[in-house]
């Protein structure tokens, strides 16, 4: 046939090129266009690949009684032919396109030459075919050096795309993801690799470094690329990093590319706070303030990993059910976990046949909270039985230690807390023999602060906690925690703050001031809130340092629409219906809880219908600015109302102040629009987004974001 014969003759001419461009690529340049052409490379690498393969099955498995002798040979010919021909192709490509910058020598070199070695010998087979295949030796040989040369030109060719090891990483326990406690991961090392490891490790290795971005060790992560640093704590969007992963996905430069797997929200957030806390290789998750919002998305992490790592079934349900009572609770660790967590709490209740009843879920226990509780010394030998027991908390009970022995049999237990307990120096060297014992707590205990030092400098696997002594110091006070679930509301409701230390003075404001501790007044319960209104409160005691202000605003929402309709669509990837706008939840200031709408190419123009007529006087959007992301508060907000769709009129317009350099912090926005009290039936609302951003920003130029999670109508 004249086009198998014209595949054929090319086969000559075609290698011959292939062999000089290796001998000679150093001193060729290559045009534009054929740069293009060796782009196509991961296109075409598959198709050889196969049909080499399918060819040696062809010649060595199919039965030549089965296919007509001349049928066997045409289709044997095609296959080998096409095999050699795309192979030869796919090696020019591959040579052009390994003359781009971002490789590792050594590597490439090795994918090079295999991968020629393949080419060359389907284009050798197929001008030799009738002589190999006669003899079945041959063909066999033939074809199992094939094989091997097109493994080990893809395992070479798979390290450079997606990272060392990348065929036989599943078979190589070591790689395996292991599970680490919360009280010894690391932020960095069990947080932030992992996801640079799934996500960006395959275009920025030492095979492959896109870029000349280099991120296997923390040296090169510091080092950067050739456009810079990865991060910036001083600038808006924390550098470089952070500004690509926020990219609108579909522009060039956004990271992970279109096509690859993209960072999930909570990944987004882990790497985001991770920068702006300072990018610590170092710190401990358990070193985070409990409330930090990393400390909280590791938490959520490590308890799912640690769930996934119990190799117990579950208890039943209903025993469960029956072991909770006015003094003990027990509960799942986590949603789906067969891991129980018991407290204890009321000790006029408690006796040792409270703890034996807990044997019917004595395998699934790994926490137990006995403190303060009156605990006696026999009952070692009940928690002894809890086999899948890793906390262990006794603080302030009256145990004085001498059965602490009974617990070297728990293989799992890693937390022991002592604290407040009669435990001495003696008691404590039996726990050296606790095979998987890592923290002990013993602040507020009997030893001197001599004995406390002792213990902290001891060589010891076991992480002794013997707290500090704060008769010498004068510490600051922690900020007031505001204790309200819910931050919209339809009628009035009361302020509830808190604090933890006894004795603390809350003061709070309401007109946007910081409060003092002379002329602010002092909270209580009787603190109503019954419009929109931003609270700041603060801690004073007397001998500490007055906390920082914490803050929290307050929506009021008096009328609910019957039915939502978003005019214009927000973008798909924000899409999470218009429902979200009137449910009352607000969304978090990452903005990636699937809790706003956002826009960017469109306005945000959202219908509000009312089957009964409202007298309205206000309309408050709640919008998010975080800048880094080019999330700005809109252009205007303008507020439409009327009897039906078609005799709306403008009640009111605002625009809101453009967001700054200094605007870091990510904060959400109540934008309230004010129009004379009538009756509405129809209200719309439209936010204009930015259109460019502003020369400050290093996205200056590009269409800005609006996100809004909350509509509230007064």
């Amino acid at each position: 046939m004249r086009l198998q014969r014209i595949l054929a003759t090319s086969l000559v001419p075609l290698t011959i090129l292939l062999l000089f461009l290796l001998v000679f690529e150093n001193r060729v340049v290559l045009p534009s266009w054929l740069q293009v052409a060796g782009r196509m490379h991961p296109l075409l690498l598959h198709f050889p690949l196969v049909m080499l393969v399918v060819y040696c099955i062809w010649i060595l498995f199919i039965p030549k009684k089965s296919i007509e002798e001349n049928t066997r040979k045409s289709v044997g010919d095609w296959l080998l032919l096409l095999s050699a021909f795309s192979a030869v192709l796919t090696a020019l490509m591959g040579l052009f396109l390994s003359r781009e910058p971002g490789y590792d020598a050594e590597a490439l070199s090795w994918h090079k030459w295999t991968g020629i070695i393949v080419s060359v010998l389907a284009v050798i087979w197929y001008y030799f075919r009738d002589a190999i295949n006669r003899s079945r030796v041959t063909a066999v040989l033939t074809s199992a050096v094939s094989f091997v040369a097109i493994l080990i030109a893809g395992h070479q060719g798979a390290g450079i795309t997606h990272g060392q090891n990348f065929l036989f990483a599943p078979l190589l326990p070591e790689k395996q993801e292991k599970f680490v406690p919360i009280e010894e991961a690391i932020v960095f090392a069990n947080l932030v690799q992992p996801i640079f490891e799934a996500k960006c490790l395959s275009c920025h290795n030492s095979n492959k470094a896109k870029g000349e971005l280099v991120m296997e060790t923390r040296e090169l992560l510091l080092k950067g690329g050739k456009t810079g640093v990865l991060w910036d704590t001083t600038t808006a969007d924390l550098g470089l990093l952070m500004h690509r992963v926020h990219l609108p996905l579909e522009q060039k430069k956004h990271m992970p590319p279109q096509g690859k797997p993209q960072l999930t929200d909570d990944e987004v957030q882990i790497l985001y706070y991770w920068i702006r806390s300072g990018a610590d290789f170092e710190r401990k998750v358990v070193d985070l303030p409990p409330t930090d919002t990393l400390r909280l998305l590791a938490e959520a992490r490590l308890i799912k990993s640690e769930v996934a790592s119990y190799d117990f079934e579950a208890a039943d349900a209903k025993t469960i059910a029956s072991l909770n009572n006015s003094n003990r609770l027990v509960a799942p660790l986590a949603l789906e976990s067969p891991a129980l967590a018991v407290s204890f709490y009321n000790k006029g209740f408690f006796n040792s046949e409270e703890l034996k009843a807990l044997l019917k879920v004595k395998d699934q226990i790994v926490s137990l909270d006995c403190s303060f509780m009156p605990l006696k010394e026999e009952d070692f030998s009940t928690i002894a039985q809890f086999s899948n027991l890793r906390t262990l908390l006794i603080n302030f009970t009256p145990v004085s230690g001498k059965n602490l022995g009974e617990l070297k049999g728990l293989k799992h237990l890693k937390v022991l807390s002592l604290a407040g307990t009669q435990v001495s120096n003696d008691q404590l060297t039996t726990l050296e023999s606790f095979p998987a014992l890592q923290k002990l707590s013993l602040w507020n205990t009997a030893f001197t602060p001599t004995e406390l030092e002792a213990l902290k400098s001891k060589k010891s696997r076991i992480k002794f906690e013997t707290g500090m002594r704060t008769d010498t110091m004068v510490m600051k006070l922690n900020e007031p925690i505001f204790d309200n679930e819910e931050l919209v509301f339809t009628n009035p409701i009361n302020l509830k703050l808190k604090h933890y230390i006894n004795g603390v003075e809350i003061r709070y404001s309401t007109d946007g001031k910081e409060p003092d501790s002379v002329q602010s007044p002092v909270f209580d319960k009787n603190t109503l809130i019954d419009k929109n209104t931003t609270v700041k409160a603060k801690a004073f005691k007397k001998g500490w340092i007055s906390s920082d202000v914490s803050s929290k605003f307050f929506f009021r929402s008096t009328y609910t629409p019957d039915s939502v309709i978003l005019v214009s669509p927000p973008d798909p990837k924000y899409n999470f219906g218009a429902k979200i706008l009137v449910d009352k939840y607000k969304g978090e200031v990452s903005g990636l809880n699937g809790q706003f709408l956002g826009y960017s190419k469109n306005n945000m123009e959202v219908m509000l219908l009312f089957k009964e007529g409202i007298t309205a006087k206000n309309v408050t959007i709640s919008a998010l600015r975080n800048i880094s992301p080019y999330i700005m508060p809109p252009v205007s907000v303008e507020v439409w109302g009327g009897e039906s769709a078609g005799s709306l009129k403008l009640l009111g317009k605002i625009k809101p102040t453009p967001a700054t350099k200094e605007d870091i912090m990510a904060e959400i926005l109540p934008l309230e629009i004010s129009f004379a009290p009538a009756n509405y039936k129809c209200l719309k609302v439209v936010a204009v987004p930015v259109s460019k951003m502003p020369d400050w920003h290093p996205g200056k130029g590009d269409k800005g974001w609006v996100f809004v999670d909350e509509i509230l109508i007064n």
